[in-house]
């Protein structure tokens, strides 16, 4: 009997032990989550950017402090609390079918809101898994990009519309008429494209100043527009003193005339200009959609070709394009036909032109770009023939020669002067999608021996628009080896901030449309301030084209932008003198 309450004695000491330890090994652990709970809660709410956790009823169950002060509440208000309780009727729908897709699918969502409050923010929603691996919860971060959103915006406008008329400019023209082509081509309408020409707008310019030039190019855009209320047109500064109409539902041949007509009438009547009265009288060429071109591209220059025989014509100065008139595209023709051997017979030749670091005076690094010394049309510089090769295959013989013989060249320099500077080489758009590109710049860096963080690749943004996955991964495997990517006449194309974020790039190379006369353009001082900003939020680095004067880079060092290309360091130089541009630099005292 003793020896039972024995035992059982021992069995319930042994049993409390077992439970003294269990609870205090709870306890720990307790301890161990209650701490690092305190902690993500201390750190959710260092964090300047609203958090917030759901549970599958799509309740409230936590919020962090930034939230509540967005709603100027205590963080307990909103337990228990749904969307359809605290946000806006005509967002609650969609708020709502995005956590279900993050519950059911179990994938993160990212998705950017619109302006709230003078607020933009991107949102990432994802799920709360649990041990078993289902769906508990759905979990959310709102990031603030209102600087990225603003400055895109301005950025956007800037570019996009004309800074003196206020309409828009060449890019937004080109991108509106082709969906204006692409809507008349679907509903079986006529549309018409008028360049409208200033007569003598020089001789205005120059007999009584650009303030009057100025005064008279915006007072013209306001009567074309005046003129044409009545009709569906787009209206568009097309150069300097040119205007584009791309005038609609032209089935009826009457409705060009009449509209041609009323800009006549509208421009006839004298311009009044700090008390004097001008007369001003225009040009105008027109082309038709079908009849002169399928596309934008076409049917501009045809309508150029006939503003041509307009403002020659010593009657009408109103000329609708004819064939006859397009004889003269016979000479692009002629090009196009003999650059398709101009690499097998030696005609090409490349020139450099060095990027300088302001400040030391060093060279950063040097463009090569290409030259053509045809037998039958002379010496050319790349926009007399590049925009023609870039229609074919042609571009990307080309380009393969450049980037060769640049690589090459540069592989003598180092061997003359002990050190290599990198070497940057335009691509076109055409010989980045083809399926081999980054296996021949894989293969030709290999087969000289060259290294690839001396080779700088530069694009335009429409490349960066039309990337697809494959153009994405090229470029990204380029960069991990050490090639330096950059954005060729940044602000001149289809800007879209996202490209600048997905796209592995290093430099933004400011257009020299920009640079040109910046210390007295406001304007140009707002699209640089712009991009700098943009560079800064990216971590790019910046290089500015086109520095031809002291007071523009001055203005430039003032806005810490230190890399300068352009004709106040260097013009273009041929091989030799880029030698000895290179010898001076190395050896100043020589």
């Amino acid at each position: 009997m003793n020896v039972v309450v024995a035992c059982a004695s021992g069995l319930l000491i042994v049993l409390i032990v077992c439970c003294a330890c269990f609870f205090v090994r709870q306890n720990r652990i307790i301890k161990a989550l209650k701490k690092q709970n305190a902690e993500f809660i201390t750190l959710c709410d260092l964090i300047q950017a609203p958090i917030w956790f759901k549970d599958k009823e799509l309740k409230l169950t936590w919020v962090n402090q930034f939230y509540a002060l967005m709603f100027d509440k205590d963080r307990s208000y909103f337990l228990g609390l749904t969307d359809s309780d605290i946000a806006p009727k005509k967002l609650v729908e969609g708020y709502i079918r995005d956590d279900r897709y993050v519950l059911e699918s179990k994938n993160v969502y990212r998705y950017r809101e619109n302006e709230k409050a003078g607020l933009w923010f991107e949102s990432v929603k994802f799920p709360l898994i649990g041990k078993d691996g289902s769906s508990y919860g759905v979990g959310g971060i709102a990031f603030n990009i209102t600087a990225i959103k603003k400055s895109e915006n301005m950025l956007h406008k800037l570019v996009h519309n004309d800074y003196l008329t206020g309409i828009p400019n060449r890019l937004c023209l080109s991108v509106e008429a082709a969906r204006s082509l692409s809507e008349s081509d679907a509903t079986g309408q006529k549309l018409a494209l008028v360049i409208v020409d200033i007569r003598n707008f020089s001789n205005i310019n120059k007999m009584n100043g650009h303030v009057v030039g100025d005064e008279i190019l915006k007072l013209t855009a306001e009567r074309i527009k005046t003129a044409l209320a009545e009709y569906s047109v787009l209206l568009g500064r097309f150069s300097g003193d040119q205007f584009l109409v791309v005038l609609r539902n032209c089935n009826d041949g009457d409705v060009i005339k009449s509209a041609i007509a009323k800009i006549q009438n509208e421009i006839g009547n004298p311009y009044q200009i700090f008390g004097g009265a001008f007369a001003v009288s225009v040009s105008m060429g027109i082309s038709i959609f079908p009849e002169h071109g399928l596309d934008y591209e076409t049917l501009v220059r045809n309508a150029d070709v006939a503003l041509l025989s307009a403002k020659r014509a010593s009657d009408s100065h109103i000329v609708t394009y004819s064939e006859v008139m397009g004889m003269g595209m016979n000479k692009r023709a002629l090009i196009e036909n003999k650059l398709s051997g101009a690499v097998a017979r030696g005609e090409f030749y490349l020139f450099y032109q060095p990027k300088i670091c302001e400040e030391t005076g060093r060279i950063k690094g040097i463009e090569a770009l290409i030259r053509w010394n045809s037998p039958e049309f002379g010496k050319l510089l790349p926009d007399d023939f590049i925009p023609i090769a870039e229609d074919s295959d042609i571009i990307v013989t080309i380009s393969d020669w450049v980037l060769r013989t640049a690589l090459e060249q540069n592989l003598v320099w180092q061997e003359k002067f002990g050190e290599m500077y990198p070497m940057a080489v335009n691509l076109s758009r055409r010989q980045i999608s083809k399926p081999d590109f980054l296996s021949k710049i894989v293969n030709l860096l290999e087969d000289l021996n060259y290294p690839p963080h001396c080779l700088e690749l530069e694009l335009r943004e429409s490349v960066l628009s039309h990337a697809d996955v494959r153009i994405l991964k090229d470029f990204g495997e380029l960069r991990e080896m050490g090639v330096k990517i950059s954005v060729d006449d940044f602000g001149t194309g289809l800007i879209n901030i996202t490209n600048l974020k997905t796209f592995p790039l290093d430099c933004i190379k400011i257009d020299k449309s920009f640079v040109s006369n910046i210390s007295k353009s406001r304007e140009n001082q707002q699209i640089v301030d712009a991009i700098i900003s943009l560079a800064k939020t990216f971590k790019l680095s910046l290089i500015a084209e086109g520095v031809e004067t002291g007071i523009e880079l001055d203005y430039l060092k003032q806005s810490g932008i230190e890399d300068i290309q352009g004709f106040y360091f260097a013009e273009p130089l041929n091989v030799d003198s880029m030698t000895e541009y290179i010898r001076r630099k190395k050896n100043p005292d020589f």
